[in-house]
Order: structure tokens, then sequence, then C-alpha cells
């Protein structure tokens, strides 16, 4: 194979720069920045202004790139292409303004997360935009490969260049004792990655994309690599995630909320498999390869089924957040894509076009993942904080004055009256809330609640740079409402709590049954049927069981009856009567279960039954009490 020579290579990259030139000065003035961050950033006050210039020449890459790509497809002059380019800057500005500042150090994560969705858009939209109004499947195919390979390409020969440059600059440090700034091995992975890897990438992009479409030819390569890498990743993963789904039926265990993470992972490297391998399905030889693709979107349906029982049951439990409503969204656009692809209704071009106009749609409105998980979260916040009576007529009750002398230190004249008033559980998932609102929305739609100008307490705060302690803004927040800023421990209290019945009363029920029976268990075992007891009556054989495999139960079995009695129900009542605190003289009335059937009238009393809570579900530690038996 003859090697280019340094004529071509110079060549090529002068036409590169004169094709994408503000692509590749974005990259350039990004690398400048980074290393005048790396070799100042001490010195520096403001680091702001510099990162927000990075991260929008790290948008403006992408974006030039496609003002580049339309502009070849279509074949615009030089008016129109500097009119485009205006625009991208323009977007570019908004973005940057949009970005925090030094004078803006709260609820700095937002921002940053509609950055991400921006730059993800853009990412997707060099993957269709030559195509975008165009039926070219063939040639859409082709480009995406380019563009895959070139990545790859890119990225292994900057790696090579940036390993051979800092084994070069560490054999002069060991060999001759030159002294390397240390800070020189940063930068230049800097300037590989980021300059070196923009301009090498964009010299293998085609001109003529219409020529694409006269293609046939596909690299054994990369079908090499998507049939037997790519495709047996999700494979294995859906094995997994199937046996995962058989255990919640056979257990009934609620799947975790991990599972949503697994199956938009798994579902996303399948589809990528699949959008490589698109063109060989059509080979005679290979026809097998969309069966398997039409076969695995159809596996990833119950899979889905599974993310939105998982996401609903987060959704209910804690409300919505900005990663549930993602997840919830990508559940819903993988379900469309789906169907859509199972009945032969959508093409490879739909699911990278599809993706990012849902990534645009989420990122604003009043539909949008910012303002409605701040909606559900301020809601939570208000209904837990209405029902307890800190918060009533909209205001809070009692609320704390902070002393203005005593600032930056919070001190008021009054104690709290508010501190009892929660649960350990909710008083966490306040706390929780608070903290969500000030990493992600800020507190202006809670700021009615109060009586006080917070927000002039906290700039205060801020503003004594001499104080040894200084409180976030949720802190205050929590504070004013008259709590502690503090996680409440509630495993150790909820991990056991114990009940005994008065003993005396249950003396006098005693007549009218026909037999009585004591039963006791110690430290049965989990998720196993127990033996509590064994008797006879009229010479058939009875067994008393506890279940706890899915449903706490007592059961009482013979050769052809059994009854039930639903222990968990009366361990729920319990718990909302008495609490979760040990409790010794519980009426007997309410420690009773009582069923019949066409042989007997049954009635268990429980003396004490002591219950432990772990991972949310609950379990007997011991038990103890009598079965009353009245045969009819």
């Amino acid at each position: 194979m003859k090697l280019p020579s340094i004529n071509y290579l110079i060549t090529n990259a002068k036409d590169s720069f004169k094709r994408f030139p503000l692509t590749i000065i974005s990259s350039f003035i990004a690398a400048i920045l980074g290393i005048y961050l790396i070799e100042n950033g001490n010195s520096i006050t403001n680091k702001f202004p510099y990162i927000n210039i990075i991260l929008c020449l790290g948008v403006g890459i992408p974006l030039y790139f496609c003002v580049t790509i339309i502009s070849d497809k279509i074949g615009f002059d030089k008016r129109k292409n500097l009119i485009f380019n205006s625009l991208a800057t323009i977007i570019l500005v908004i973005i940057y303004f949009t970005l925090p500042n030094i004078e803006e150090t709260h609820n700095t994560s937002l921002p940053y997360i509609k950055y991400t969705i921006y730059n993800l858009t853009c990412h997707l939209l060099v993957s269709f935009i030559p195509f975008a109004f165009s039926k070219q499947l063939n040639a859409f195919w082709h480009y995406n490969k380019i563009l895959f390979i070139r990545i790859l390409t890119s990225i292994l020969y900057s790696g090579f260049i940036y390993i051979g440059l800092i084994t070069a600059l560490t054999s002069l440090h060991l060999l001759f004792d030159i002294k390397i700034h240390e800070k020189l091995y940063f930068e230049i992975w800097i300037v590989t990655m980021c300059f070196f890897n923009t301009w090498f990438f964009v010299g293998g992009i085609p001109v003529d994309f219409d020529q694409l479409d006269n293609i046939y030819e596909y690299p054994n390569g990369l079908k090499i690599f998507s049939q037997y890498v790519l495709i047996p990743l999700p494979g294995l993963y859906l094995i997994i995630l199937y046996a995962y789904g058989t255990k919640i039926l056979i257990f009934w265990d609620w799947p975790k909320g991990i599972v949503s993470y697994l199956i938009i992972c798994v579902s996303v490297l399948g589809i990528l498999a699949f959008l490589l391998l698109h063109p060989y399905g059509y080979q005679k030889e290979n026809l097998w390869i969309k069966k398997v693709s039409k076969g695995y979107y159809i596996l990833l349906i119950p899979l889905l089924i599974i993310l939105f029982i998982a996401i609903f049951m987060r959704l209910n439990d804690y409300g919505i957040t900005i990663n549930r409503y993602i997840i919830l969204t990508l559940g819903i656009w993988l379900t469309i894509v789906c169907f859509f692809t199972v009945l032969g209704k959508a093409n490879i071009k739909f699911i990278p076009t599809s993706l990012a106009v849902v990534l645009i749609l989420i990122s604003f409105g009043p539909w949008g993942m910012f303002s409605v998980s701040e909606k559900s979260q301020v809601k939570r916040l208000k209904n837990i904080l209405e029902q307890s009576k800190i918060v009533i007529g909209n205001k809070v009750q009692n609320e704390p004055t902070w002393i203005k002398d005593s600032l930056p230190n919070l001190q008021s004249h009054s104690q709290s009256k508010n501190t009892g008033l929660l649960t350990d559980s909710l008083h966490n998932e306040v706390l929780s809330i608070l903290n969500y609102l000030d990493d992600h929305h800020g507190f202006s739609s809670i700021r009615n609640l109060y009586k006080q100008d917070i927000d002039s307490i906290v700039n205060l705060q801020s503003a004594k740079k001499n104080n040894s302690y200084n409180y976030s803004e949720a802190e205050i927040y929590m504070k004013t409402l008259g709590l502690k800023y503090e996680h409440k421990n509630i495993k150790d209290k909820e991990l056991r709590f114990e009940y005994k019945a008065k003993f005396n009363e249950s003396l006098s029920v005693v007549t009218g049954y026909d037999y009585l029976i004591d039963f006791n268990i110690y430290n049965p075992e989990k998720d196993k049927d127990n033996n509590i007891c064994s008797f006879k009556i009229d010479s058939t054989d009875y067994d008393l069981f506890y279940l706890n495999t899915s449903k706490l139960r007592l059961s009482l079995k013979s050769k052809n009856d059994k009854i039930d009695f639903e222990l968990e129900d009366i361990i729920k009542e319990l718990r909302t009567k008495f609490g979760n605190e040990p409790v010794s003289e519980i009426p007997i009335s309410n420690m009773r279960l009582v069923k019949s059937n066409n042989k007997f009238e049954l009635k268990i009393e429980i003396h004490s039954i002591n219950v432990e809570s772990e991972n949310n579900k609950l379990y007997v530690a011991d038990l103890s009490g009598e079965i009353f038996i009245k045969t009819k």
C-alpha cells in the first residue's frame, strides 16, 4: 500500500481548513483557553467566563460542521453561507449567556444540564442533517458509516500521537534529567484530543453526498464487529433482564430503579448494532439479519413494560425529577421506535431524527423536564408541609425569625415548634426535596411560603467570607421551616418494632370454643414457609404455617383444607395506630384474626409479635399467640 506523501497531507489539511474553518478554529480556541486555564487557574478569580466559552465552542464544533454540511449538500453561495454561520454564532452567544457566572453561584447545575441536551442534539444533527429531506437511505447509512469509522480512526491517531509525545518527554526526563513542566502532559492531551482530533476528523468527510447512494460495497470488518461484538452483548443483557423479569413474576418482587437504566443502555446498544448491520440484511446470504433485528425489537417490548413499572413506582413514591423525566421520555421514545420498526413504518433515519426532536422538545416550555420536575417536587413539598400543619393558608407557621444582627449566624429569639410535627421519614423527604431544588431549580417557587426575605439572608451569609461555617441555601430554607437540617436515621427505628397484648383480656374469651392451641415461633427463615405447630382434630392432622414469600400470612393447612390469615394487614393497622415504637399494653381486640369455613370457626389471638423491616419489606422476627377452634 502506497503511503500518502507529506505534500498530500499538507494539501489535505489546507483543504479541510478551507472547508471547515469555523469548526477547526473553534477547536483551536477551546484548546488555547484550556491551556490558559491550566497555567493560570490559581490566579484567576472568576473562571466561569473561560469555562463557558470552552463549553460553547464545544457546541460550536458540531454546529459549524452542520452548517458546512448543509452548505455542501444544498450548494449555498458565500452570502447564504455567511448568514447561516452567523445564525450559528448567535445561537452560541445565547447559550453562553444562559450559563452561570461568578455572581450566580447558586443552582449552577441546571444550565449545564441544558447545555448537555443542546450538545447531544447538535451531535445528532450531524448524523442526519445532509439527508433530513432526502430518501437516500443507502447514502445516509454510508455517510454515518464514514462518521463512525472516522471517529474511531481520529481517536486512535490522536491517542497514539499523545502517547508518543508523552513517552518522548518522559524519556528526556529519565535519560537526560531534563525537567518537564508537569502541566505539559495535560496540555498536550488537550491539543491532541481537541484540536488535532477535530482537524483529522473533518479531513475525511466526503464532499459529494449524492454519490454515496451509488455505493453498494460494505466493509466486511464492520459487519464482523457488529455481528460478533455488538450483537452478542445486548443479547447477553437481554437474557439477564428476562431472568430478572421472571424473578419478578415468580416472587412478585417489584423492579428496582437501576433496571430502568440497564434497559435503556441495552436498547440503545442493540439499536446501534442493527443500524450498523442494516444494509447487510438486504444481501441474500444475510437475510437472517432482518429477522433477528425485528425479533430484537419485539423482545424489547416486555422489558419496556418493566421499565415503565419501575419508573412509575418511583414517580408515585417520590415525584418527578429531571432524571426520571428523561428515563420516562426515553422509554416512550423506545416504545415508539419498537412499534414503528416492527410494523415496518420506520427507517434507519427515523431513529436519530426522532431522538433529536424529542431532546429539543423536552428542554423547554411548561411541558419540559425542568418545569414539570420543579412543579412536581414543589407540590410534594407543599403536601407534606400542609398535612403536618407546618404550612397553613400557604404560609409557614411558627417560622423562626432570624435576628439580623446575628447574621450570618442563624439565631432566633423563639424556639421552633415544628420539629416534632413530621415523622422521621417525612422529615427526610423534606430534606431531600429542598436539596434537589437547591441543586437544580432554586427556591423561587416556594419563597412565597415564608414571611421573611430568605434570599437577603442567603446573600448576607454568602457575603461574610470570614464566617467559619457557610450555610447552604437548602439549609437556610429548611431551618426557616423550623426543622433541623439533618438526615434522620430511621433504619434502626424501623428495623424492629414489637407489639404485646394485654393477656388478662384473652382469658375470658375461651368459652364457646372446643380447642385451644398455643403457638410460637422465633427467628423464622426468610422467604420460606415455616411450620409453627402441628396438632390433630378428629384424627385429621393440621399444621400452622408462617408464610412470607410474598405477603405475610398465617396458614392453617390439612390434607383437604386451608385457611389463610392475612398477618400483614394487622401489622399495618398496628403501625398506623401505635407507630413503630415498642408497645406492650395493646387491647386484645386489636390483635385478633377471625376466619371460618364449612367445618370450623377459628380465631387467632396474637400475644406478642416482633417485626423487622428490611429493604422496605416486613419480616416477623418472633410471634406467639393462641388458636381458638370451634367445630360446626
